[in-house]
Order: C-alpha cells, then structure tokens, then sequence
C-alpha cells in the first residue's frame, strides 16, 4: 500500500510501511525498538526516552489499526526476531521491559478503538491498565527505600534547582518516594495517550485527512466518568499522602483522561470560533515547561463534561 496519490504528505509514509503487511511493518517496528534502547543506554540520552516511547507506541497502534489483531502480533514477532542479536549481546534487560511497556498497552488500546470506533473507550482502555501499574507498584514496590535511588532524585533535584534548602530537598524526595507509583503510571498513561493519538493521526493521513482531527475535537468522557473522579478526589483530598499514598495516586491517574478531554476542547473551540490556531501549541508547550498546567487543564475536562461547550451557540 503507497500513501494517497497526491497528498504530499510525508507523514503518511511511515504509516503506509506499517499497513504494507509483516515484511515492512517489522523492520520499522525494530529500528523503533533500537532507538528506544539507546535512550535507555546513553549517557544523556534518557531525555529523549519519551520521546522513543511515543514513537514505539504510535507504530503498534498503526499496525492494530491497520491489520488487526493477529497481524499486529506476527509484525511484533518478527520484530523481536530481528533484535535477537541485539538480546544476544546483552541488551536484553531493559529493552524487554521497556518493549513491554510501550507495546502491548498500544496493542490493546488500538484493537478496542479499531473494533469500537471510540477514541474514548480507547484512552479509558489505557486509563485501566495504568490503574493496574499502580495497584502492582504498591504490592510489590518499586525500590523507593533503596539508598541508591533517593541519592540519585538527590543529585538530580540538587542540579535542577542548587538554590532550594536541603530540608525543602528531602520533603521533596520524600513525596517523589511515596508516589513513585502513581508517578509512573501518570508518566505511562501520558505517554501511551500520547502515542495513541499520534498513531490514529498517522493511519488517518493515509486513510482519510481530517477524521482524526474531527474525532480528537469530539472527544468527551462523559458525565459518569467526572463523576468518578470526583469520588476519588474525595479520599485523595482526606487522606492525602497519609498512609501509603494510593487514594492520591489513583486520583492523579484518573485525571490523565480529563487533561486530555480539555486539550481536545481547545481543539475544537479554536476551529469552531475562529481563535488564534497558535492556542493549542501553545497550551502543550506550557504543559511541558509548566507541568502545574495540567491542573486547570484536567479542570477544564471535567466541567465540560457537565456544560458541554462546545454546544453552545456562538456569540
């Protein structure tokens, strides 16, 4: 399959590899898996590991989207194959778990918005599995009383910021330690929301331009899932970090879907009212500067689940 003749779109492209079927979508799939490895391995290299992530989850939502299921299985299969020799020379360790993690939750996720049509179900599919990460974190942990780790958040935070006071330091590391949980699963679920969207938007330049748009525009949760979420803030807001931390953690991921919810908002009212289209990068980019952003933004979600703005009328 070759991209739409005449669209000029060199997105397109990598999409079009994906849907060409295993022999094409699994060499991608692999140089994908390599670059997500050495963001994990060079030195400096980590802050693009998002980065990596994205991508990686982006090309198995192409490919669920694309061929299913069973073919997106026989396209990760053979990728794996292909990267035995980088598994032969020990780059195995963190490459399994981190392909684990940025493969499989996109594999679900594509074949439920493949099969349902609901970018909605798809993000709450992604929603439950993050859910998941912490309920396991908190059963088995993730190290937090290792020494080594609270010695490294120590020298990162120290270089970050070399003015705060050590004690303001340590209370700092203190709550990282206790969210570490939560923490990964905000970190996981942005990120594979993210590749969701990015691997919808690619399989709709080379199928239909614009559906994606239009469908990111529409996106709601719903009034039952605000209403969940305020549930959870309840014990969040009672409890807060007393005990193990779990209603805060819980109420952070839950979250995750209304911040989107409210990006998808400014989308649609900057298209229907005729705003400044620089609205909506500007809004991503202060929520990465800024991720303090996210607050008003998930607030935003949740209350146009209630009014629905974008069907009031325009002035």
């Amino acid at each position: 399959m070759t991209p739409p003749s005449g669209a000029g779109d060199r997105l397109a492209m990598p999409a079009a590899w994906l849907a060409n079927g295993t022999a094409s979508a699994a060499p991608v799939l692999a140089v994908l898996a390599l670059g997500l490895l050495l963001a994990l391995y060079l030195p400096g290299a980590v802050l693009l590991l998002p980065l990596a992530l994205i991508l990686n989850a982006a090309a198995v939502s192409v490919l669920v989207l694309e061929q299913g299921a069973a073919g997106a299985l026989r396209g990760m299969l053979v990728a794996l194959l292909l990267l035995t020799p980088v598994a032969l020379v020990g780059g195995a360790g963190l490459l399994g778990p981190a392909l684990l993690f940025a493969w499989l939750p996109l594999a679900l996720a594509g074949w439920v918005l493949r099969v349902a049509t609901s970018l909605s179900l798809a993000l709450l599919t992604l929603t439950g599995l993050a859910l998941v990460v912490v309920l396991v974190a908190q059963q088995f942990g993730l190290g937090a009383d290792s020494m080594e780790l609270r010695q490294a958040l120590l020298q990162v935070m120290s270089n970050l910021n070399q003015g705060l006071p050590k004690a303001e330091l340590e209370a700092t590391i203190e709550v990282v330690l206790k969210l570490s949980g939560g923490l990964l699963a905000l970190v996981l679920l942005s990120v594979w929301s993210a590749g969701l969207c990015l691997g919808r938007s690619l399989q709709a330049r080379l199928r239909r331009p614009g559906a994606f748009a239009q469908e990111f525009r529409a996106l709601r949760l719903g009034r039952a899932y605000s209403g969940v979420v305020l549930l959870a803030m309840v014990p969040a807001l009672m409890l807060g970090l007393a005990g193990d931390g779990l209603a805060v953690e819980l109420a952070l991921v839950l979250a995750i879907p209304l911040l989107v919810q409210g990006l998808a908002l400014i989308h649609a009212e900057v298209a229907r009212r005729r705003w400044w289209r620089g609205l909506p990068g500007m809004a991503y980019l202060m929520l990465v500067v800024t991720p303090h952003v996210g607050l008003p933004l998930a607030l935003l979600g949740l209350i146009d689940n209630w009014l629905d703005f974008r069907r009031r009328p325009l002035a």
